[in-house]
């Protein structure tokens, strides 16, 4: 066999060859553990993906404990649960995608309980709700892929005290049923004190009104440019009227920006969730492509109901820009 290079930070393997990122490939037809232990030896490794290679639990040994590894996929191979306390012992990884591994159900999912993964794949697996569960334990865990998959929708519900978990598997649960379980979620997270619903539809109105103006004056701007001796004035006449927030450097209104046909066009509120009798959490998501979840913090001022901040959640919430 052809000498393997010294160093390679990304490798691929598919359709018989083995791809490194400095442009040398290797023909590499059946996999031996010859071969797989030479790409273990290849330590500054940080990505490594092989489709269509059927590797099996023992073949990828050689590869445990690669330290720098964060992204990882052996796709429609013959990996069991066994591979996966393989995967543990790597302790940078966060992407692990084992799509088409049949044999796979989760019920090594365990062993990456001190990992640090934070996206699994397991779409075309026999993924199921034991699995499911065991998936939704691991503490860093935020992606599960899990199209065409045995989970049911009554699994999916079952692991809706996790907060942090998105679980993507449009094939097997209908966009109502998404909804539902991300609505327990919610519900499961929140703490425990009694809406008032007058504060929350007078809170309601308020942020309602904002993303109105907000979206009329994204319109005007990009009509008339940032130039236009009213974009800014008229910004900060409704930063003063919606929002309590101390305007900070980077977002607006300090920094001008818009977008079309508007931040908040297709931004609508889906729950409420009350903090203390002044302040409470507002939920909302796109109805668009983009499915983006907001949570805004409202706040009773003299003034009325007013936006103190907002968040968007991508694994977590974090904190953004209005």
């Amino acid at each position: 066999m052809k000498d393997f290079p010294k160093r390679a930070r990304c490798v691929d393997w598919r359709d018989g060859v083995l791809i490194f990122d400095n442009g040398a490939s290797i023909e590499a037809r059946e996999p031996t553990i010859e071969i797989t232990e030479r790409l273990g030896a290849l330590s500054g490794m940080v990505s490594f993906h092989a489709c269509g290679v059927p590797l099996t639990d023992e073949l990828i040994k050689p590869l445990a404990g690669l330290k720098n590894m964060v992204n990882l996929g052996v796709t429609n191979g013959l990996l069991t649960d066994g591979c996966f306390p393989i995967f543990a012992s790597m302790p940078k990884l966060q992407i692990l995608t084992l799509d088409g591994n049949a044999a796979i159900n989760g019920t090594g999912l365990n062993a990456l309980g001190n990992s640090k993964v934070n996206l699994i794949s397991l779409n075309d697996t026999a993924l199921d709700d034991g699995g499911l569960a065991l998936a939704a334990s691991l503490p860093k865990l935020a992606y599960l892929h899990a199209e065409r998959t045995r989970i049911t929708y009554e699994g999916m519900m079952s692991v809706a005290g996790n907060r942090r978990l998105n679980i993507i598997a449009d094939s097997l649960f209908t966009p109502e049923q998404t909804e539902a379980f991300h609505i327990e979620q919610r519900e499961k997270a929140k703490k425990k004190t009694a809406l008032d619903p007058n504060s929350v539809r007078e809170a309601e109105e308020t942020l309602c009104a904002f993303f109105a103006a907000m979206t009329q004056w994204e319109a005007e701007t990009e009509r008339n440019g940032f130039d236009h001796p009213n974009a800014a004035p008229s910004l900060l006449t409704i930063w003063d009227k919606f929002v309590s927030e101390k305007p900070r450097p980077g977002w607006r209104p300090v920094s001008l920006s818009y977008s079309s046909p508007g931040t908040y066009a297709a931004v609508k509120v889906t729950d409420a969730e009350q903090v203390t009798k002044n302040k409470l959490w507002l939920y909302a998501e796109e109805t668009g492509g983009a499915k983006s979840e907001y949570r805004f913090l409202m706040k009773r001022t003299a003034e009325g109901w007013k936006i103190d901040y907002v968040q968007i959640r991508f694994d977590d919430w974090r904190r953004c820009g209005l």
